[in-house]
């Protein structure tokens, strides 16, 4: 009877602990980081424009908000692009964002 006991006492801990890692990250979302800070200056000098007219042909503030639990908007790229006089994969590849962000990536058909 005892070692039942013991038994029980060390699974259960055991079996809760393996179930956590089984669980989904609090926020619900799976290996996905923040995207990292967009290089307005590098990109500027890529694009041959000063980093005030690409912040302001992307509407972007001149501060960078305060960093909050929602990610910020996707700036204007084909707004930009027109405004600056390239091709939109110019200006994306300038900034170093990726082609398709998570939210418009197509969905895999099974």
């Amino acid at each position: 009877m005892i070692i039942k006991r013991l038994f029980i006492l060390a699974v259960v801990p055991l079996t809760i602990g393996a179930c956590s890692f089984l669980a989904p990250p609090p926020n619900g979302i799976e290996g996905t980081q923040p995207p990292p800070p967009l290089d307005f200056a590098n990109a500027a000098k890529k694009l041959g424009v000063s980093e005030a007219q690409l912040k302001a042909a992307l509407k972007m503030p001149e501060k960078p908000p305060a960093p909050s639990s929602s990610p910020p908007p996707r700036p204007d790229i084909k707004g930009a692009a027109a405004k600056l006089g390239v091709s939109e994969k110019q200006l994306i590849e300038a900034l170093g964002m990726p082609p398709n962000p998570p939210s418009e990536q197509p969905s895999p058909t099974k």
